[in-house]
């Protein structure tokens, strides 16, 4: 009985110096991979509906960036692209499907930086799209390729202030709505995120790997007399802080659906690419100043969580309807008709939450659109997570999700160019923070004994009286 309660005892103790042996070697590996992405002229461009012919050069070149995570058994692709939006739903299930052959990765986090002087993405039967399809053979390769050179990493966080937009929406004491697209005056105007955040990786040896940018502005300085392929001020931006800290920058875009550069849409004739790099390296200087003090350590529990979830929402009108439909395809015109609707079945979108959780305590919530700033504020407010960020332009895109107030009052955004139902960003922000609070263990989908616990407030108040 002895010898057994001895051999027991060895074998626990193997087992717990065993546990820890494998929790000490897990760590936080990375890798970073880029690409120019940038097509030969004659591309149509997205984003500016009165171009009237495709591409004619470059101006800067469409990067695709990389960053592979993994933590244990764990692992997730952050992949940022210098176009208008990402891949439509088919190519981004073949990118997944290619990545998780290719390198056993299929948690994937594509979100685009929205400039609006990159090739449009969208193909319909009678359109095909060959450049969409090369791109999206390279962003797998490109993730592979990430993955190929993880290495053990340093991450840290930091915030600061960046003013250069203003929210493009006036809303008038009489309720009505009217669009103030361009602020060169920087008249006061609300709500604005003016925070940016920086995520830094570095080596082991403590040079940077790769910095992360989230900022929330429409990159759309050019206009739409700019025929040149461009990222606009993001990537700018980028190459600043790439050449001031070398390691790669990736934007991440934040809720920008309602806000624009100050100097929105400047014509070339009256310096519009002057100040398009004039705002890319102010704003990259401040994301190197910042990321140059952030404190970069090994997480001493490194995990990633991740999930893409569908959230089914009802389309905002009855599209079924021949005088709704007939409405709506001669308000949005050919993309309607061979675009938006086929996506919708039954007035239902399926829309893709995506969330990544960083070592329990750095969250991106992706969302598929042109998110309204007040979400990116209630989802950093609310959320359990002390760095969260909200990320537009992600695994999909169905156009504007406005506020309940917005989608009352009109205007772009409010009730043009947007066709999910009103409460569709509320409804996207709650199910973003239920899942954050399911991945930190705070809520669960199976009742638990504990659960029904109570917690007597007389009974610690008593315990932790001190006595005179």
């Amino acid at each position: 009985m002895r010898r057994r309660a001895i051999a027991t005892a060895c074998l626990l103790l193997l087992g717990s110096k065993y546990a820890a042996a494998q929790a000490a070697e897990t760590t936080l590996t990375a890798g970073v991979a880029t690409l120019d992405i940038t097509p030969e002229p004659g591309q149509r461009l997205w984003g500016y509906s009165n171009r009237k012919h495709p591409a004619t050069g470059t101006l800067d070149p469409l990067m695709a960036k990389a960053l592979v995570l993994r933590a244990g058994d764990e692992t997730a692709a952050i992949v940022t692209l210098d176009l208008g939006r990402t891949p439509q739903d088919p190519l981004l299930a073949r990118i997944r499907e290619q990545t998780k052959q290719g390198c056993g990765i299929e948690n994937l986090f594509i979100t685009a930086s929205h400039t609006h002087s990159a090739p449009n993405m969208e193909a319909t039967p009678s359109r095909p799209n060959p450049y969409a399809e090369k791109v999206s053979e390279q962003i797998a390769n490109l993730v592979c390729q990430a993955a190929s050179k993880l290495e053990p990493v340093r991450i840290g966080v930091s915030h600061g202030e960046a003013d250069f937009a203003h929210n493009r929406r006036k809303l008038l004491p009489d309720g009505r709505v009217a669009m103030q697209w361009r602020n060169a005056q920087r008249e006061p105007t609300g709500p604005v995120d003016k925070r940016f955040g920086v995520i830094r990786l570095d080596r082991a040896d403590g040079t940077s790997l790769a910095i992360l940018c989230h900022y929330a502005c429409h990159p759309v300085v050019l206009g739409p007399d700019n025929y040149e392929y461009s990222a606009d001020f993001v990537g700018a931006a980028c190459a600043t802080v790439q050449n001031t800290l070398g390691a790669p920058c990736l934007y991440l875009q934040g809720a920008c659906g309602d806000i624009n550069p100050y100097l929105d849409k400047t014509p070339l004739d009256q310096g519009g690419v002057k100040e398009m790099r004039a705002m890319g390296r102010g704003l990259g200087e401040l994301v190197a100043t910042a990321a140059g003090k952030t404190t970069t350590a090994a997480p001493e529990h490194p995990s990633i969580q991740f999930e893409a979830r569908t959230i089914p929402v009802r389309v905002r009108w009855d599209i079924d309807d021949p005088e709704v439909r007939g409405v709506l395809s001669k308000m949005y015109g050919a993309r309607f008709d061979e675009v938006i609707a086929p996506e919708i079945k039954d007035n239902i979108v399926r829309c893709t939450l995506t969330t990544l959780l960083i070592d329990g305590n750095l969250a991106l919530v992706g969302m598929p659109g042109e998110i309204f700033v007040h979400f990116q504020t209630a989802l950093k407010n609310r959320s359990p997570m002390p760095n969260t960020f909200l990320v537009g332009y992600t695994n999909g895109y169905h156009a504007y999700f406005p506020t309940l107030r917005d989608a009352a009052a009109g205007g772009y955004g409010g009730k043009t160019a947007t066709y999910v139902e009103p409460g569709a960003g509320e409804r996207l922000t709650d199910q973003g923070l239920i899942t954050l609070y399911k991945m930190t263990d705070q809520l669960h989908d199976a009742p638990r004994a504990e659960d029904f616990r109570l917690l007597e407030y007389d009974e610690i108040r008593d315990k932790s009286a001190v006595p005179n």
